[in-house]
């Protein structure tokens, strides 16, 4: 029969074994400037492409904007400082609101009130789980 202290280091080792698991398939962005940015993203809906934002991230941290396994192989993201300059644009042209947003449809944005930006895509090799980094290319 075992102790009471080998139960316990049984107990807490399981516990330590669960909480040490694998993180949850989602799509991160982390933040490896020295300033605060603001992003979003974009990704297949189903019937069309959704975006979404805004995040803020200070510098050396992550935001989770998708929760959940990743269910397409491209992902888009676009990023500005706080004045608004892009970091992270790229050739995909999508709609984004200037307050929190959700939208979907990415054509006729400036005729809904929208404003059109160029996302970048992201190829995720059809992995579930992604991390983007965001870096300064104003070195």
């Amino acid at each position: 029969m075992r102790s009471r202290q080998d139960r316990l280091a049984i107990f807490v080792l399981l516990i330590w074994l669960a909480m040490c698991g694998s993180a949850p398939a989602a799509l991160r962005v982390c933040n490896k400037t020295k300033y605060l940015l603001n992003f979003a993203v974009g990704y297949n809906s189903g019937a069309d492409f959704a975006t979404e934002g805004w995040w803020s991230i200070t510098p050396n941290t992550c935001a989770t904007p998708i929760k959940g396994p990743l269910k397409s192989r491209f992902v888009y993201v676009y990023a500005t400082d706080i004045d608004a300059n892009d970091v992270l644009e790229g050739s995909v042209s999508m709609c984004i609101d200037r307050r929190k947003f959700q939208i979907f449809g990415i054509a006729d944005c400036w005729r809904r009130g929208l404003q059109t930006v160029s996302f970048a895509e992201i190829d995720t090799l059809s992995s579930p789980d992604w991390t983007a980094f965001l870096s300064d290319a104003r070195k």
